[in-house]
């Protein structure tokens, strides 16, 4: 039995994504089934990549216009004439159509919705609009739909997914790579992920920077070009500043007195599970993809889409001592090993695929 992993990711840096894939590989191969990836043509140089590669078959797909290429289909089929493929699980939409077309009539189909769909699908082109609709109306029939969030799943159905065919799915958290951060009593130093500038919020804060003292803090973006360019143009240089991405999360969340997440749309976050498990209080766009987090103390929610809020929340937080309660802490780690932990992930995806 082999599983195909189909990844639309292509990220610097490996982080939970890859994290788990590569925990549910190894669950799987300990029950005699092979994983086999089709990664984003991006990928291909990255050392996460170049890993798996050492360990088994890993196939490379085309970014650009991939859900109509030729070139996409002729990839799928190759991957299908070579491998015994029983489960084709994909993620991040990009390559749901043609893996699904292509995918042999006796081939378990699997569409993971990490993604803001309904943002996203408001932001495309009449033809990309069209496009989206053939694939969860048409193509999704064949599929069973894993989505990170009830929102997104809920959007989904919308566009014509059938229903009986969606799972709620919850992201799931590779624990053992972060560490509890010790507890930061001076420093005003707070992080953020600015990946994509709007959907994660980095104007909103930007906006909330101008309105605080020079120098009373530092808030570090972590980006790419998009973030950088931005930043250059509009950040407010004594508060804001750019940074690349890093191998290792936990020197970020180790030198941050708190986590920003005042995105205007969301999955469901391995950023956000991340930051709480490590101990650190985070500030939270009240979106509904963030509700989730209700369960969990030190989590500071606030209007989405609101600056002032943000400017708020920051001035009560560089007043803060940077004390919290090792039992608050211990009880939001609980949560997330119960319900969030790869292993309680993994448990739930193989019976699925064994179904």
């Amino acid at each position: 039995m082999t599983v195909l992993q189909v990844c639309a990711f292509a990220a610097p840096n490996a982080g939970n994504f890859i994290a788990c894939l590569t925990k549910l590989e190894f669950a799987l191969e300990a029950k005699g089934i092979k994983t086999v990836y089709a990664f984003a043509d991006g990928a291909e140089d990255k050392p996460w990549c170049k890993e798996i590669q050492r360990r088994t078959d890993v196939y490379f797909l085309p970014t650009a216009n991939a859900r109509i290429l030729p070139q996409t289909y002729q990839i799928f089929r190759k991957i299908y004439t070579e491998q015994n493929v029983s489960i084709v699980h994909t993620h991040f939409e990009l390559y749901d159509i043609p893996a699904t077309v292509t995918a042999p009539r006796d081939t378990k189909v699997i569409w993971h919705l990490h993604d803001a769909l309904k943002l996203n699908y408001s932001k495309d082109g009449a033809f990309h609009k069209l496009l989206t609709r053939f694939q969860y109306a048409c193509v999704g029939k064949r599929a069973q739909l894993l989505s990170v969030s009830k929102e997104h799943a809920k959007f989904a159905v919308q566009l014509g997914f059938p229903k009986k065919q969606v799972v709620y799915f919850p992201n799931g958290i590779h624990t053992e790579r972060i560490h509890k951060t010790p507890q930061r009593k001076k420093e005003n130093q707070f992080l953020m992920f600015g990946w994509e500038v709007q959907r994660k919020g980095v104007d909103l804060v930007v906006a909330a920077a101008e309105q605080l003292p020079k120098h009373s803090c530092k808030i570090v973006v972590i980006g790419q070009d998009e973030c950088r360019a931005f930043l250059a143009q509009h950040g407010t240089s004594d508060i804001v500043e750019f940074h690349e991405p890093v191998d290792d999360v936990n020197t970020l969340f180790q030198t941050s007195k708190a986590f920003l997440h005042v995105s205007r749309a969301e999955g469901l976050s391995y950023a956000l599970l991340e930051a709480i498990y490590a101990g650190l209080p985070v500030v939270c766009s009240d979106i509904e993809e963030n509700r989730f987090a209700e369960v969990f103390q030190n989590v500071f929610f606030i209007p989405s889409e609101d600056s002032e809020a943000i400017t708020k929340q920051l001035e009560a937080l560089i007043q803060w001592d940077g004390t919290l309660s090792a039992f608050s802490v211990e009880a939001n780690r609980t949560i997330i090993e119960d319900t969030y932990s790869v292993e309680a992930w993994i448990k739930k995806l193989t019976a699925i695929y064994l179904e």
